[in-house]
């Protein structure tokens, strides 16, 4: 190689593209075009997010117009003023002369692609939104590796003729397929072959660099297309030794065996690379591709895991989504791209962009119960429901995972790594659930009525229903209580004797439960009888001994007392002002509101317990007692559980408890730990039945050492509290609503407490993670307060609206209060009562009637101004989008003009310059 020459053709072409005018015209329709497919698609403002996706969709169908530009005067230019010979009779080889040129060409694409970058990196700085800088370098990355592939198809088409308009045409035709290819369910009916054709197009090969990954797969697929090109090209420039010869047919086909052998080669190469894809960073600023350590090592295991073949992920979801859910659409197919990607092949991912009817969407249904679900979506200040998909299927064999719905406050990474860890396993940890008479399982099995909980705990666990009534037999991973307090006095016996023998167990007692104050006893409540009584009245059932099991665990429970805390945050139920609403969070005074060196409360940011009650560990246990959250210091106290049970039945004096604040804070759960003492009656029991111990005490001490020897500790968690897992916080973390309880990590808490239990804790850090993605948060500022006063406005409308209702009604009852305050008799009177009520009624229906489509009119006209404020900001700054991109190669054509003229004018007589 002879890099004098090679220098001096890439200079020559470089140079020559951007002497003319042509040059500058190309990269101002380049950047315009750039510009209009980032900002002007619908979609971007629906989505909200400061990215590249809409420009990744359009930018290679921008390419074949932009990139033959570039390349048809490769060589077709050479040809048509007779350079070409010039330049084969330097002293260089083929291969000199096609790098000097495809170097050009791939510089002058750069140069390009560094404008376009440039101003649109400008518009979103500093009229949209701060972009995540790492993810726009690496989308432009891709573009690049995509560009030079690209550069390389349409040299190959130059140097087929000598015509720059069949240059340009063959150009855009050879480059079509990689376009084409991310579109295949237009034209391929089949998806399995639509889904493979997919795969090898310039789009989906893009994907990791859009996601803010740059990976050796991806360049590996835009290098080998480039190399196979240049390779061609060459082929085609040095076919002039070979096609005068005798045997040049013959030397054609052993060059296109050659060209093919290659190609096979480098399909074979960029195959393997993407298997075995290891080498990949996430440069993004938020990291939004990284995996968490714990998947990580959760995928190695799964590598190295010789009896798991493959597994399946099958995510179906709409082409568009609202906005809400892009930021979830987006992070559920880079989380399940970076799965794949690092699984060794174990992992086989399939994303199904379906419409929501059609043969695909029965199929989704058929085979997983997947369907497009109904969402409320606000839109300015209007609520709309949408229906859209938005779910993922992972299987193995025979067991499968399904998640119908991936809502906004699901963690995708902790969804995803479970699911394929659960089918993995030949069989799921067991998890029994204690049948206390809290309905949140059926006891026959049944998946209807189960509550959210059990629907969580299914897809780890087999989750099956405990019958306490008999001795607790069978092997369980772990037990789960709610309210066990309710059981009857023999089944609560056999629930502490499963305690006792070290069967895992996770206690949820309340003193008081808020939500279920008519048909759930507190811990210090009679139970009453479900069968009425023969006078209608109910009839108090036996109840276990609660205090049986608080003394085996060495721990103080006063069932009569709630716990209140005089602190709430900011983004919380400021409506509901209940100091029982007990906020668990840094803020509330406790520097030991979560404990911290616990896997099953580190990392938590918030709880909210309703009407909790208090732990206090016994003075002389022996037992290993860790605190697990804790109430506020110094704002917290105490409150009688019966007298707030009355304010809850109706009586109107809820400020008047008494209440007694304290100096401490309450701990309101806690992990024990330890042996059962050594005086307990199940370990001083008899061997066996009908064994006298003063007859036998020889067999009597063998069988307590027995017992001691097989022994396990026991291991309980205890939270004074049932409210904190009923079904509204279930849907509070799936909606993921940013004005209700938005910090608040209810789920996350009792599903770590079963783990914590059952000895599994690979998916706690895993279960706190989120993702944050930059949205246009200047559109946001800009439009705040337009929609500010729309809510004003439209506050203020259904205030006067409520008043003139208000009126009416007050109307109504003074004709009426009239007519009773009458002198007339009786009979007379209720006549006249009766024939005002029906005037007065139909008038105030027919006034109540105006008014609601009074309503209805302004509320929509409000909105409709709403909506054009909103829509002239975004038109705004579209306008902005496509003058700003097209200056700076504007600006730099105008110096290069005025510098050549310049140059030309130098050594001329003036006499000639007029």
């Amino acid at each position: 190689m002879k890099w004098n020459v090679l220098t001096a053709i890439f200079k020559r072409d470089f140079v020559s593209y951007f002497s003319s005018p042509t040059g500058y015209v190309f990269i101002c329709v380049f950047v315009v075009l750039s510009a209009l497919a980032t900002f002007w698609p619908p979609e971007f403002f629906a989505s909200n997010l400061a990215n590249l996706d809409q420009l990744s969709h359009w930018l290679p169908f921008i390419m074949l117009v932009f990139i033959p530009a570039i390349t048809m005067s490769a060589w077709a230019e050479e040809r048509r003023q007779g350079t070409d010979e010039l330049l084969l009779t330097l002293p260089a080889s083929d291969f000199d002369v096609v790098l000097g040129k495809y170097l050009a060409g791939v510089a002058i694409f750069t140069v390009s692609l560094l404008f376009s970058a440039v101003s649109i990196y400008t518009v979103f700085q500093y009229g949209l939104g701060d972009p995540d800088v790492g993810l726009y370098i690496s989308t432009y990355i891709g573009y690049w590796f995509m560009g030079i592939a690209m550069i390389a198809i349409g040299m190959v088409a130059s140097f087929l003729t000598a015509n720059l308009t069949v240059g340009f045409i063959l150009g855009m035709l050879f480059n079509m397929p990689l376009a084409l290819f991310g579109v295949a369910n237009w034209f391929v009916k089949d998806p399995a072959w639509a889904e493979l054709i997919r795969r090898w197009s310039a789009v989906y090969q893009f994907g990791d660099f859009k996601r803010g990954v740059l990976s050796l797969g991806g360049m590996a697929y835009f290098v080998a297309i480039a190399a196979v090109m240049v390779y061609v090209s060459m082929i085609l420039i040095g076919r002039r030794h070979w096609q005068s010869r005798d045997d040049g047919k013959y030397m054609l086909a052993h060059y296109l065996t050659r060209a093919l052998a290659l190609l096979a080669i480098a399909v074979g190469v960029t195959v393997v690379i993407q298997d075995r894809n290891a080498l990949r960073a996430d440069v993004s600023s938020a990291k939004l591709s990284t995996l968490s350590p714990n998947t990580l090592n959760l995928l190695s295991e799964l590598r190295e895991n010789k009896e798991v073949k493959s597994i399946k992920v099958d995510a179906y979801v709409s082409p568009h989504v609202p906005t809400d859910y892009a930021a979830v659409k987006l992070n559920l197919i880079s989380t399940l791209e970076e799965i794949k990607s690092l699984s060794a092949g174990k992992i086989e991912v399939a994303v199904h962009e379906i419409p929501n009817y059609g043969p695909e969407a029965e199929l989704a249904e058929k085979n997983f119960g997947i369907v497009p679900q109904e969402q409320t979506i606000s839109t300015g200040g209007e609520y709309k429901n949408e229906e859209f998909f938005m779910g993922i299927a992972v299987t193995s064999g025979l067991d499968k995972v399904v998640t119908p719905f991936v809502n906004k406050g699901i963690p995708i990474e902790y969804e995803l790594i479970r699911s394929i860890m659960t089918v993995s396993e030949k069989q799921r940890p067991k998890l029994g659930v204690i049948n206390t008479g809290v309905p949140i399982m059926n006891p026959d099995g049944s998946l209807r009525g189960d509550w959210p909980l059990i629907t969580e705990l299914r897809k780890q666990y087999e989750v099956v229903s405990v019958d306490a009534a008999q001795p607790i037999r069978g092997t369980y991973d772990v037990l789960l209580a709610v309210q066990p307090s309710m059981l009857s006095p023999d089944a609560f016996d056999h629930f502490v004797d499963a305690i006792r023998a070290g069967i895992p167990t996770a206690v949820l007692e309340d003193p008081f439960p808020y939500f279920y104050p008519a048909n759930m006893p507190g811990t210090g409540e009679e139970k009453q009888s479900q069968m009425m009584g023969m006078f209608g009245g109910g009839q108090a059932e036996p109840k276990g001994d609660i205090d049986q099991l608080w003394r085996l665990l060495g721990i103080r429970v006063n069932p009569m007392e709630v716990i209140w805390q005089n602190y709430e945050p900011e983004a919380s139920v400021r409506s509901m002002q209940d100091p029982q609403f007990v906020f668990i969070d840094a803020g509330n005074g406790n520097k030991q509101a979560f404990n911290q060196n616990l896997d099953v409360s580190s990392g938590l940011n918030q709880l909210l317990l309703l009407y909790p009650g208090a732990i206090t560990r016994v003075d002389d246990s022996k037992l290993k007692f860790e605190q697990i959250i804790a109430s506020g210091v110094g704002n917290s106290g105490t409150a009688p559980a019966r007298l707030l049970q009355r304010v809850e039945q109706g009586q109107p004096n809820g400020e008047n408890v008494p209440r007694q604040q304290t100096k401490d804070g309450y701990i309101l759960a806690a992990h024990i730990t330890g042996p059962p003492p050594e005086d307990d009656s199940a370990l001083n029991a008899p061997a066996k039945e009908g064994v006298d111990l003063a007859d036998a005490p020889e067999n009597a001490e063998a069988s307590v050492k027995a017992k001691k020897a097989n022994q396990r500790d026991m291991n309980v968690i205890v939270v004074t509290d049932i409210d904190w897992i009923i079904p509204s916080f279930f849907t509070i973390r799936d909606i993921g609503e940013e004005n209700f309880l938005p910090a608040t990590q209810n789920v996350p808490f009792i599903l770590n407490i079963i783990d914590e239990l059952a000895g599994i804790d690979r998916f706690m850090d895993i279960r706190k993670r989120a993702r944050d993605h930059r949205t246009l948060a200047k559109i946001d500022e800009a439009t705040a307060e337009s929609r500010k006063q729309a809510a004003d406005d439209q506050d203020a409308f259904l205030k006067e609206i409520t008043k003139q209702e208000e009126e009416a009604r007050a109307t109504m009852m003074k004709a009426i209060e009239e007519v009773e305050s009458s002198s007339a008799s009786d009979r007379d009177k209720a006549v006249l009562l009766e024939q005002v009520r029906m005037r007065e009624q139909q008038r105030l229906d027919a006034k109540v009637r105006a008014l609601a489509s009074q309503r209805r009119r302004e509320i929509k006209q409000i909105d409709y101004d709403l909506d054009n404020k909103v829509r002239a900001v975004q038109d705004r700054y579209k306008l902005y989008a496509i003058l700003i991109p097209p200056i700076p190669p504007l600006l730099l054509a105008l110096a290069v003009f005025f510098r050549r003229r310049e140059l030309e004018r130098q050594g001329v007589s003036r006499e000639r310059l007029k």
